[in-house]
């Protein structure tokens, strides 16, 4: 039941923690060169590569669905640390001159005049370098804008290092960064997350396809740029050994985060569904004491004297003086005054309509026999059904003689679903059968309820319907995931007629236990970067011993 969400939030972790593993070892591919001879030019290289590393680091920790202002902070951070990062090795490679193709000198061919030099002018690329920072810095508003192209203008340059000069092994990084331009460029797509279009917000929403795609990508220059980095790691003991110790502790880390994760959205699940099924115990007694107030109104008709004696002599017009405002004064939406062989004298939300029997309605049936009863109805309507709580209680002379019954009703509209909503904060709805009467979920892009809807969810309709028993689960309404909780709406005969729901979205539980998942994601990367001298110690050690 933790499928989708519980797999998107740990693989978001771990991809983006595999980056900045990959990205930290370039770093340390060019900072162990970058030791014996101190180049400036390298310097910014690997000090953007380590800047990627912690972006990456910051990245992973942010929980996808919580917009709390620690995430704010962190995704900001993570944005300026990766730009920072892009920039860093843009200066790195315009400092670094390309390896020039070498000119082949025929020994037999005439000396040529050597033309005196040139009078020196200043290098183009010093002048253009603080035009190219001030342009990239100016947009400090936006940074999330020029990621893409921050992350593209390093894979033109690696690309044309590796093709207009000789250094042909540097084509894998270009066509890492390729794919990085891409994942900074479907990141984008967060920016269009307050649209009002639904098939635009089901491609860019969370664990949607934009967003696999996203970390797809993310994934892809990973790999590319790892197995790159990895030849050049093996070449130095040390290097080899303090990366595969990085490794290991990551995946540690890793697995531990994931299994404890795991425990707490589970505690948390199990907890929200004990709690829906609370909830589903309050709608029951909610609808309980709704029918009990039915009950109270029908007994209430059927004890006065006047209406016993219009009934009993047949006087539809004495009922309908008696009983005309009755309907509306209580809130009720029928009311039925029938005689002793069923056949209604009076209606009284529509007095001009009777005469017919309903001598084999059970609740009728029940009232001529001197029972008071109530059960539930379902008809069917033009949009949906109406699921109405009836009560019959049989109405006495004055010698104790039942001479008729009198039936109340009291539809269960969208007012009743409102009120458990209002109470208990959870989404609420109404079946007849299992279609839905009256609920508080509303139509995909619109504000109207979502009356008149089939419910999908075999096993809750098979469970309530069929095994006339309660069911909790996950449920799928109007394409978004519920923990949701069915009980039976039962007739007079403990048949289910049809469903109670409760339900949370599945999303809301996970913002509930974001906070505790953040901040878990931010222990690990702390615990990492403790790790990190240790390990560095240890390496260096062990290569010693081997040498």
């Amino acid at each position: 039941m933790l499928d989708l969400q519980f797999f998107g939030l740990n693989l978001h972790f771990a991809v983006n923690l595999l980056a900045a593993l990959v990205c930290f070892s370039v770093f340390w591919l060019i900072f162990d060169a970058w030791t014996l001879r101190h180049d400036h030019k390298e310097a910014f290289k690997w000090g953007g590569f380590l800047a990627l590393s912690l972006g990456f680091m910051l990245h992973a920790t942010a929980a996808q669905t919580s917009i709390s202002q620690v995430s704010r902070l962190i995704l900001a951070a993570s944005t300026y640390l990766r730009l920072a990062g892009y920039l860093a090795i843009i200066i790195g490679q315009l400092l670094d001159p390309l390896q020039k193709r070498p000119t082949l000198i025929d020994p037999f061919a005439p000396a040529r005049p050597v033309p005196p030099p040139a009078p020196s002018e200043p290098a183009p690329a010093a002048k253009s370098k603080p035009r190219r920072l001030g342009q990239f810095w100016a947009v400090g508003s936006a940074p999330n804008l020029f990621l893409p192209l921050a992350a593209l203008t390093v894979g033109v340059l690696y690309w044309r290092r590796a093709t207009t000069g000789l250094e042909r092994h540097l084509k894998p990084v270009a066509w890492g960064f390729a794919w990085l331009m891409l994942f900074e460029l479907l990141s984008d797509s967060t920016l269009l997350a307050s649209t009002t279009n639904p098939t635009l917000y089901q491609l860019i929403q969370t664990y949607g396809a934009v967003w696999w795609a996203t970390l797809g990508s993310l994934l892809v220059a990973a790999i590319i740029l790892g197995r790159w980095v990895w030849r050049y790691l093996t070449k130095r003991l040390q290097s080899q050994l303090f990366i595969i110790l990085v490794s290991e502790t990551l995946a540690l880390f890793l697995f531990s985060t994931v299994g404890f994760t795991f425990l707490l959205l589970q505690n948390v699940q199990n907890q929200s569904l004990g709690d829906l099924s609370t909830a589903s115990r309050v709608l029951q007694y909610a609808v309980a004491s709704r029918q009990a107030e039915t009950a109270a109104q029908a007994e209430a008709v059927s004890a006065s004297s006047a209406v016993a004696q219009s009934l009993a002599a047949h006087d539809h017009a004495a009922l309908a003086a008696k009983l005309g405002g009755y309907v509306a004064a209580h809130n009720l939406t029928t009311l039925a005054i029938l005689d002793a062989s069923g056949q209604v004298l009076l209606r009284g939300e529509d007095p001009d309509r009777f005469g017919d029997s309903r001598s084999s309605d059970p609740l009728v049936r029940r009232g001529l026999v001197g029972e008071t009863s109530s059960s539930v109805v379902v008809t069917a309507g033009v949009l949906a059904p109406t699921v109405t709580l009836v009560a019959a209680s049989p109405i006495r002379d004055a010698t104790g003689t039942i001479v008729g019954v009198a039936v109340a009703g009291r539809a269960i509209t969208g007012a009743f679903v409102d009120g458990v909503r209002a109470s208990t904060g959870l989404d609420s709805a109404v079946y007849g059968g299992n279609v839905r009467a009256a609920t508080t979920l509303t139509a995909p892009g619109s504000a109207d309820r979502a009356i008149g809807i089939k419910e999908t969810t075999l096993a809750a309709t098979q469970a309530v319907l069929e095994q006339n028993h309660s069911f909790t689960g996950v449920a799928s309404f109007q394409n978004r995931d519920y923990l949701a909780a069915f009980t039976p709406l039962r007739d007079i005969n403990n048949r289910p007629v049809g469903m109670l729901l409760v339900a949370r979205p599945k999303d809301a539980l996970y913002a509930a236990a974001n906070n505790s998942i953040q901040l878990t994601f931010l222990f690990v990367v702390i615990l990492t970067f403790v790790c990190i001298y240790p390990v560095y110690r240890i390496s260096r050690f062990l290569s010693l011993q081997l040498k």
